[in-house]
């Protein structure tokens, strides 16, 4: 398994619409002048694929001002909810943040990137930059290394000539031999670490959720450096998430 890559041949009016759509999301809302100039294309074309985002009722239109409408939400939700995964884990990291007091996330890899699928917020939980739907790199973050443990070497090496190992911050792995010998340690002790790899005083401990011989997500817990710290980080968050892990793969396994 592999990353997917884009076919070399593409229909250059998807690839237009898609421009507009990523460039609306940029920007939360603007008008055709400032698109055009963006995606370096005539007014009148723009026009013309703003017109049928708006009759297919993919965009809004306030003013001269066009911006997303909520139907791709109505889409997300409805592509998140028919996942098994979502169904399984929903309860496990509501139990997990109560416990913790932290927030639980479960995140699943999608062309490369990790992506935000559950949220789970505990009493003493922090906002940290993640949320529902994000997509993010993988080798910064707890989760990300814990499913970049078990997948192929293939697809790990495809993941990062695609993508690079960029710095979040001075603790972020940027050397893939660094990385592989971290994926290494992640699949002898079953769990994975962030020690403020992507937020200096944010840390993490999230574990690898294996269904049917493949990574298909990962559990784990976020909070400030003060309270992810000592014998919690190193030994009662790990023990936590591996048990959360293990309960995710049993309700998957018997649905």
């Amino acid at each position: 398994m592999g990353l997917d890559k884009p076919p070399k041949r593409s229909v250059k009016t998807a690839d237009t619409i898609f421009g507009i759509i990523e460039y609306l999301l940029e920007t939360g809302g603007t008008g055709v002048t400032e698109i055009a100039a963006s995606q370096d294309l005539a007014e009148s074309t723009v026009h013309s694929h703003l017109a049928t985002l708006l009759n297919h009722e993919y965009v809004v239109k306030e003013g001269t001002t066009y911006r997303m409408s909520l139907k791709h939400l109505d889409h997300g939700i409805r592509t998140r909810e028919e996942l098994l995964l979502t169904q399984a884990g929903r309860p496990v990291i509501d139990e997990l943040s109560n416990d913790t007091g932290e927030v639980a996330w479960v995140l699943v890899e999608e062309h490369g990137k990790a992506v935000y699928l559950l949220k789970s917020t505990g009493e003493k939980a922090v906002r940290t930059r993640g949320r529902i739907g994000k997509r993010t790199s993988m080798h910064d973050i707890a989760a990300g290394k814990a499913m970049l443990a078990h997948l192929p070497e293939s697809t790990v090496e495809d993941i990062i000539g695609e993508f690079g190992l960029p710095e979040r911050t001075e603790n972020t792995i940027t050397e893939r031999d660094e990385l592989y010998e971290e994926l290494e340690t992640v699949r002898e002790r079953g769990y994975a670490v962030n020690r403020g790899e992507t937020i200096r005083k944010v840390r993490a401990v999230a574990s690898p959720i294996i269904w049917e011989d493949d990574v298909c997500g990962a559990v784990g817990v976020a909070g400030p450096k003060h309270r992810m710290s000592g014998d919690r980080f190193t030994e009662t968050l790990p023990k936590k998430v591996l048990e959360a892990a293990d309960t995710i793969e049993l309700e998957l396994e018997y649905r």
